[in-house]
Parts: C-alpha cells; structure tokens; sequence
C-alpha cells in the first residue's frame, strides 16, 4: 500500500511549531512529531510508536500483528526500532506494512532552537545506540541458515526418537530398558525444544508461513507445547527482557519470585491480573531453594496446560489455526499416551513420564541460568535502551566447544537478544566473529558488558 498521512484522519498531534527535519527529505505537506508527542499515544485505542526516525499509527494494526499484540502495546508511545529490527528485516514484508501506518517524522526541539531527525530514530540517543545499529548491518550479510546443520540434527534426532520407542516396545525389555528409553525421549524433547525456538524465531526459512509449519511439527506434535502460545510469551520476553511487569519469564508467582519486587504484588501487563504476594506465596518462595529443581522436572505438564489455555481462550487467534494447532496437540497426546500405555505395570509407566519429563526439563534449567540471576527493571521498555536492557537481563554461558550442541546455540543467549540472526544456525565462524566484535563494542562504549567467562 502506498505511504500516506493519516493524522488528519485521525486527529493527531499538532507539529510543534519552528520545528524542522534534516535527516529526511520532507514534503511540505508532512508532518512532525517530537518524543513527547508520540508519548501521548500510548494506549490501546490510540497507539504511536517510532520506527527509524518516522512515526506510525499501529493502532488498528495491532490485533492482527503475527506476532502477537501485546509486545505493540507495550511499546506504545514510544521508540521501537530496535524491537523491529531484531524480528524483521528492513526490506521484508512486516516492513512495508509498517510503512503503510506512516503519520509522520521523528522531530526534536531543542529549546526553540532547530531541531533535527535522526536517521536513526534515536533523536536523543547515547552514541552507543547508533554505534550498534550499525554493527548489526554489517554482519546480518555474513549470516545465513545452514540447512546440512538441520539435515544433521533430523537425522540425529529421529535415531534418538526411534531408540527410545524401541527401548519401549521391544521384545524382551526390561524395566531399566524401560527407563533408559524414558532418558532418550527426554533428550530428544530438550534437543528439539532448540528446533522449535529456532522456527518460532522465524529464522529458519527465514519465512514466517514455512518456519509456522515447521513448529507445528517440532513444538506441537513432537514436544506438546503450542508453538502460537510459545511465540507469543517468547517475543514478549526479548521485546520487553526481565521487565518485572512486563516480561511472562519471569513471572512465576506464586511458586518462584526472582526478585524481592514481587513481595510487593505486582501487576502482570502480561497476565493482566496481579501476582498476590500472599500466605501460599510466602510459603512456596520460602523453600524455592529446595522446590526449584522438582518444580523443573515437571515444569513440561505446565508447558502443555498454557499452550491448550491460550487456544480455547485467545481471541485474536484465527479459527482455522486453533483447530490446526489443537489437532496437532491431540496427536501429540495420542502418541505420547500410547507408547506409555505400552509398559507393562503402572508404577513403570509412571516413573517413565516422570523421568522423560524430568530429563527434558533440562532446557528450563539451562533458559533459567541466562535470565533468572540478571537484573529485572520496572516498567515497560524505556526508549533507546534495547542494548542496556538485554545486556542487563541475559547471560551468556561458557562451554567447551564439544558441549555446543547441549545448548542448541543458546548459550549465546546475549548475541541472540540483541540481533535476529542468531535466532538461526550458522556456520561457526560468524559466531565467533560477533560474539568478539561486539565484545569489542562494549569496550568502547562503556555497556556493562554480561558475557560470563
């Protein structure tokens, strides 16, 4: 759709007087809007964001964004360049969408004096800000998805899937068989479980239709979780990451608090509802040294009762993909139902779905490690600090090369934060080549830098 003025359609802001942009090329007729103006924006019937130094009016967008609509809200009012561009490319389809929502340009005033835009959408950004915006093109070119990667891990994995059932069906098994194929299932859910992060990303085909379907498979029929409720808790967390409002990974009242914050029942914009700090909470955060590993070990069953949660209840999914995905999770069940139905006594088949549960529950011990120990902040994303905020609430994870695959790539849990290439697999080299480089950018800018040795 062609770009187009909406503001007197919807009576928005007056330009600020004496203002003029110099980093675009302006028509006369175009509008202007400061920070402050776009701020008044900010709520769900009226919703401004800027995006590269121009403002949009995402309003009527924001029900039927894929990814989701309450990571818009939450950035409503205010600057979303770097949110944007870690889930989309400057020349893809979410950016001309987004193009087609234009009111007008990003402006600054300066005290009566003249103003100008920032080609980077960051009127009053640290040098930091624009020093990574630039980092960030220049290695999204040396970035690819290597597919004979994924070839490897379907092959690896199905070899892994088909050693488990037969530890369960074969002829003349005996119970430590049993639990031995108990382990294999649980390593395979823990290792696709990286798969279906790497499709919820859209980073694999790199189209959002094609990675879908692969997450369907992966996340739904393999692993049981919804990938739908997956990326819609996932984008919230890397858009608003260890928010104590915000951000649902870490939201886990009454059971588990990962700051004292949450003391003081906090409310959920995720949930919407507050998390009640009270006696039951008490009790549970107060043993969370002892509960934390068994709460982990079963923290799947929990996975399972979201994802069929967000399916009968969420109201801006489409009725054709909830009966698709609700489909898809009751062949997982049949499956997973039929090979424990297969044990011969009820206390093995019991101990297998604990123990599988238990062993893939490893990847929630592992997402914990890089988030649970960082800083949490108040609020909603403030504007311009995309860089402090994911530096400030992740970690990475040093490990032998060897042990590489164990992480599925996530130990790089800061570089994947801070840019969309490394939702994907690629070769090694490029690993190395950002995780120094911008190393070298923390250096000199002076960003705290969470990369643990």
């Amino acid at each position: 759709m062609p770009i187009v003025s909406r503001k007197a359609a919807k009576g928005g802001a007056t330009p600020a007087s004496g203002v003029k942009a110099t980093a675009r090329v302006v028509a006369p007729y175009t509008a202007g809007y400061t920070s402050a103006q776009v701020a008044k924006h900010d709520s769900v019937t009226d919703t401004w964001v800027s995006v590269d130094g121009a403002v949009y009016d995402i309003t009527h967008w924001i029900a039927r964004h894929p990814g989701g609509s309450i990571p818009l809200r939450q950035y409503a009012g205010r600057d979303m360049t770097d949110a944007f561009r870690a889930y989309h490319g400057p020349d893809g389809k979410a950016a001309k969408t987004l193009k087609s929502y234009y009111v007008g340009d990003l402006i600054e005033e300066f005290d009566g004096e003249d103003a100008e835009t920032s080609s980077q959408g960051s009127v009053d950004a640290e040098t930091h800000v624009d020093a990574f915006r630039e980092l960030v093109k220049t290695l999204e070119s040396d970035f690819h998805t290597d597919y004979f990667h994924y070839f490897k891990l379907f092959v690896g994995l199905s070899t892994l899937f088909g050693s488990a059932v037969w530890c369960v069906v074969g002829e003349g098994n005996g119970v430590y068989t049993h639990l031995l194929g108990a382990v294999l299932l649980g390593f395979f859910w823990q290792q696709t479980m990286f798969i279906g992060h790497d499709a919820g990303h859209g980073a694999i085909t790199h189209d959002h239709g094609k990675d879908f379907l692969i997450g369907l498979v992966v996340g739904n029929l393999c692993n049981g979780v919804g990938i739908t409720w997956w990326t819609t808790t996932h984008n919230v967390h890397h858009c608003a990451c260890n928010s104590l409002e915000c951000d649902p990974d870490i939201q886990h009242m009454p059971v588990l608090a990962v700051t004292p914050k949450y003391f003081d029942s906090v409310y959920s914009l995720y949930h919407s509802r507050t998390m009640a700090f009270d006696k039951a909470a008490r009790f549970l955060v107060s043993v969370q040294h002892y509960s934390f590993y068994p709460i982990m070990a079963v923290a799947r069953f929990n996975l399972y009762a979201q994802g069929l949660i967000l399916l009968a209840t969420n109201k801006e999914m489409k009725t054709s993909r909830r009966v698709l995905e609700s489909a898809v999770m009751c062949l997982y069940f049949a499956w997973y139902g039929a090979l424990v139905s297969m044990l011969p006594t009820t206390g093995e088949k019991v101990a297998f779905a604990l123990l599988s549960h238990a062993v893939g529950g490893l990847i929630h011990v592992q997402i914990c490690l890089s988030h649970f120990s960082r800083k949490v902040f108040d609020g909603r994303p403030e504007n311009h600090k995309w860089v402090e905020m994911q530096l400030s609430g992740t970690m990475d994870i040093d490990c032998p090369g060897y042990m590489d695959w164990f992480h599925g790539g996530l130990q790089f849990q800061t570089e994947h934060h801070l840019v969309r290439i490394f939702g994907s697999k690629p070769s090694p080299a490029p690993y190395v080549v950002l995780k120094s480089t911008y190393r070298l950018c923390s250096a000199l800018f002076a960003i705290p830098s969470s990369i643990r040795h």
